[in-house]
C-alpha cells in the first residue's frame, strides 16, 4: 500500500514537472529569441541558445516613437477601465448581495450570463454606437468598449467574495450606529479585498491585452494600444522575430508584476477587516 502511495506521488510530480516545462517553455523561448543576434534567429538548425547575448533588438524597440505612444494609451485604458470596473463594480455588488431582498442572486446571474455571448455579436453595435458618439479612434470609446467585458465579470466576483463575508459582522457594526456606506467602507471593502484585487487584476489583463476591440475601433496611430501595434510589426515581406519577442517581454511585465503582488496580498489574511477597534 506504501508503495502504492509512493508511485501515484512520482507520477503526479512527474506530470506536474512536464505541465510546467509545456507553460513555461514559450515564455522560456521568447525571452531568449528577444536577445538573440538576428543570425542566430534565422540560423538552421535551430539555436536554442544565443551565441552571444545582445540588447539591441530592446533597444530598437524602445526607440521607436510608435511603440512608446502604444505603451501609454494601454496603460492610460487598462488603469481607466480597471478603475471604473471596481467603482462601479464594488457598490453594485454590495448592494445585490446584501441590500436586495429578493431577485439579487438572479440578476447577478443574469449579469454574468450577458458574457455568454460569442464577442462578434458586439462589433458592429459597439461601432455604430462609437461613431454616433464620436468616440471611434479615441481611448475614451475603448474604455467603453471594455466595460462591457470587464464591469459584468468584476461584479459576479466581487458578489462571491461579500457573499463569505458573516453578515453578523455588519448587523453589529449597525448596532454600534454605523450605516450602509460606513460599512461597506471601513468593514466591507477591508475583508473583501482580496477578490476586489483579483477583479481588478483581471479587468487590467483584459484591457492590457485586448486586440479584437482595438483593432476594429482604432486606425490611427493616435489611439493604437500595444498589441495592436505589434501586428504592424510584423511586415509584409518579413518578420523581425527578435524585435517583436523583445516587445513581447515588454508588454508582459505589466502582467506578471501584478501576479507576482496579489499572491503576496493573498497570504495577509481576509479578515482583517472585522476586527472592532
Amino acid at each position: 500500500m506504501e508503495r502504492s502511495s509512493h508511485y501515484v506521488q512520482l507520477m503526479a510530480h512527474l506530470v506536474l514537472a512536464a505541465t510546467t516545462v509545456f507553460v513555461l517553455f514559450p515564455y522560456a523561448w521568447m525571452m531568449a529569441t528577444s536577445i538573440k543576434p538576428i543570425a542566430d534567429v534565422i540560423a538552421w538548425p535551430i539555436r536554442w541558445l544565443p551565441s552571444t547575448i545582445t540588447l539591441e533588438n530592446y533597444a530598437a524597440i524602445l526607440g521607436d516613437a510608435r511603440f512608446l505612444r502604444s505603451l501609454v494609451n494601454s496603460a492610460v485604458v487598462s488603469v481607466a477601465v480597471t478603475g471604473l470596473s471596481l467603482t462601479l463594480a464594488v457598490p453594485a455588488a454590495y448592494g445585490l448581495t446584501r441590500l436586495v431582498e429578493r431577485g439579487g442572486r438572479p440578476t447577478l446571474i443574469g449579469i454574468l450570463a450577458s458574457q455568454f455571448f460569442p464577442p462578434m455579436v458586439f462589433f458592429v453595435p459597439f461601432y455604430m454606437i462609437l461613431q454616433t458618439v464620436g468616440l471611434l479612434n479615441t481611448l475614451s470609446g475603448l474604455v467603453f468598449a471594455y466595460l462591457s467585458v470587464t464591469l459584468p465579470v468584476c461584479c459576479w466576483m466581487v458578489a462571491t467574495s461579500l457573499r463569505g463575508i458573516p453578515v453578523e459582522i455588519e448587523e453589529a457594526a449597525r448596532i454600534d450606529g454605523c450605516g450602509d456606506f460606513r460599512i461597506l467602507l471601513t468593514i466591507i471593502l477591508p475583508m473583501a479585498a482580496p477578490g476586489i484585487v483579483t477583479a481588478g487584476i483581471f479587468a487590467f489583463v483584459l484591457s492590457w491585452q485586448e486586440y479584437i476591440f482595438a483593432l476594429l475601433y482604432t486606425t490611427t496611430e493616435r489611439a493604437q494600444t500595444a498589441p495592436v501595434l505589434l501586428f504592424y510589426l510584423l511586415g509584409q515581406h518579413q518578420i523581425d522575430y527578435a524585435r517583436l519577442m523583445a516587445a513581447a517581454v515588454l508588454l508582459s511585465i505589466p502582467i506578471a508584476v501584478p501576479f507576482a503582488v496579489i499572491q503576496r496580498f493573498y497570504r495577509s489574511g481576509m479578515t482583517e477587516g472585522g476586527i472592532k477597534g
